[in-house]
Parts: C-alpha cells; structure tokens; sequence
C-alpha cells in the first residue's frame, strides 16, 4: 500500500461527506468542519502512511472504550471485568438505559460501568501514553461541552446501575468515564495506541478485546459490519473510527460527518477501500 492510495481514497471519501450530518446534541461536535478528514496506518513493524488533515486534533469520545476495557483486563482481570458487564452483542441504541447487567462494554451503560472501576481519567491517560509514545490530552472544552447538555441520558444510566448493584458511586464512574471520552488526539495518536492491541500474541486480554469490538464496537450496525468487513472496530461519534487488523496493522480515520447509527460516513467508505485492498493483495499472491 503505498500513500498515493491514501490519497486516492482520501478524494474518493470526501464525496461521501453529504451522506452524514453532524451530531447535534453536544454543542461543540456540533460545530466541526464536515469536510475534515484524515487517515493513518500504523503497521506492527514499524511503519506508518497517513494522509488528509493529519495534525488536526479530536475528542476520542467512544473510540477510547476498547482501551479502557484493555486497560482493566490487564490491571484488574478478566473476572473482576466481566462482574460488572457481559461481552454479547446487542441491537440496542448505544445510550440505552439498562434494565440489568449491560450487555458489553462497547455501549454506554458498559462502559460507566467498568470506569467505576479506574481511580482517575490520568490513569488510563498516562498508561497510553507511556505505552504507545503518544500525548494525549484531556480537553476541557469539550468535557464542558458533553456536561452543558440539559438531558444528560449518561446520568441516567449511571443512576440506573446504582439502582441495579452494579456500582457504588454513579456521580464517580460518570465524571471518570466523561474525561475518558474527553481525551484528545489526532489520527496517528489513534493509530498509535490502536497497536497496543494489534499483536495477538503480545498478552491473552488482546484476543478477547478483538472479539468484543468485532461483535459490538460499531453500534447497532455492528453485526452487518462484522459481516460485511469482518474487521475489527470502534467508532465514535466524534468522527474518529478505529480499525484492527491483527498481527499486521492499526488504522485509524478521522471525518466527523456521521451517519443516522453515529458511525463516520468518510471513515467507513476508507476502512472499506482498505480492506477490498488488502484482500485483492492476497488473492494476487495465490
């Protein structure tokens, strides 16, 4: 794959920006150019191709669950993880409230829940950090921005699981997963952290966390995705889209036009090209 594929797709992608709209009930997302985009790929050798508005930062909002379910499977253990939340697929909207355990850790109600078990957002923003040579930030306006809106449905569902047993302190896990999502970076920073879960063989918690985002990271569209792409993946209603391919490479894509599920139109169209790339490569080696 060489950049001017990128580039290529990267002007193919931008016609799909029509296709989306931009969220609207988080004032500041609200107010991100629809016409910015960016791709980067970082290989597990080493290598990395990006192209399009590659210095241009984003909140990481949902694309940061995957890392915080990691983060906990290494910390606290498979166990102690899934007491607290199930790894099945669901079709539920991904703000649902629920109405007992949550069925993974890739919708909202998950993922408040495992954030009662981190101390702090520094936590987890410091181990990515230093793992993956990264510098994401914590962005303050945009966490003034998800905590202006009036009907806060994440207050809710952390209510919600107080009431089930399911944690202790809701106004914590909230305030915690919040800042989370609120982590800052561009696509490389997304593509760099994305490698720490690229290597199957690098710890047992990789291959679980691959299986969760295959089957639940791409909202309700997650079972036509995994058949259709069959790669595993995070969006976020950010923009940013995080894909895996294992043991070879992290892709990561950043358009904030999204479409009516809450996954980049852009983002998708580039993760599609790829992988159509990436399986015409083999076919031609056979």
């Amino acid at each position: 794959m060489q950049e001017n594929n990128l580039q290529q797709w990267l002007k193919s992608a931008c016609q799909e920006v029509g296709k989306g709209k931009l969220p609207s009930y988080i004032p500041l997302l609200a107010k991100a150019d629809p016409q910015a985009i960016a791709i980067a790929i970082q290989k597990v050798n080493g290598e990395h191709l990006m192209a399009g508005d590659t210095a241009l930062t984003f909140p990481l909002m949902s694309v940061i669950k995957p890392f915080l379910l990691f983060y906990l499977l290494e910390t606290k253990g498979v166990d102690q993880v899934f007491q607290l939340v199930d790894r099945e697929a669901s079709s539920e909207p991904f703000n649902t409230i629920p109405e007992g355990k949550p069925k993974n850790p890739m919708i909202n109600s998950g993922a408040i829940a495992l954030s009662s078990l981190l101390d702090s957002c520094e936590i987890l923003q410091n181990w990515l950090n230093q793992r993956s040579g990264t510098n994401l930030i914590l962005d303050l306006e945009i966490l003034a921005s998800v905590r202006s809106v009036a009907n806060r449905r994440n207050l809710a569902i952390a209510e919600q699981l107080k009431t089930l047993g399911i944690i202790a302190n809701p106004s914590q896990a909230l305030a915690v997963y919040e800042e989370i999502c609120c982590l800052r970076g561009n696509v490389q920073d997304l593509a760099k952290i994305g490698t720490l879960l690229v290597d199957t063989q690098q710890s047992p918690n990789i291959p679980i966390v691959l299986e969760i985002m295959t089957q639940c990271g791409m909202y309700e569209s997650s079972s036509e995705f995994a058949q259709n792409i069959g790669v595993p993946s995070k969006s976020s209603i950010s923009g940013a889209l995080l894909s895996i391919i294992p043991d070879q490479a992290s892709i990561s894509c950043y358009s904030p036009a999204l479409d009516e599920i809450g996954n980049s139109v852009s983002g998708l169209f580039l993760i599609r090209q790829i992988k159509n790339y990436v399986l015409g490569l083999g076919r031609e080696a056979h």
